[in-house]
């Protein structure tokens, strides 16, 4: 079965705007580690996996730190934090 990709190419693509508009990034900087998360559903709406994939030159204990600051972030997002 193909999987669409559409909408995680968009997710990626407004993530890269809102990087390179940052005006605390320096011009000079460099993407290091990424963390994606995906969820993948079948077309009836049951829930079939979750998956996680960790770029591989993340060690454990960093994507573990990136996990907790983006649940942080959601937190703060939706105004629990």
């Amino acid at each position: 079965m193909a999987i669409d990709q559409t909408q995680l190419g968009q997710q990626i693509t407004a993530l890269m705007e809102e990087i390179e508009n940052d005006p605390e990034i320096p011009d000079e900087g460099a993407i290091n580690r990424v963390v994606v998360i995906v969820e993948v559903v079948s077309q009836d709406g049951e829930e079939q996996s979750f998956n996680l994939r960790v770029n591989s030159s993340a060690s454990p204990h960093v994507s573990i730190g990136f996990l907790e600051v983006a649940k942080a972030i959601q937190f703060k997002m939706m105004g629990l934090g």
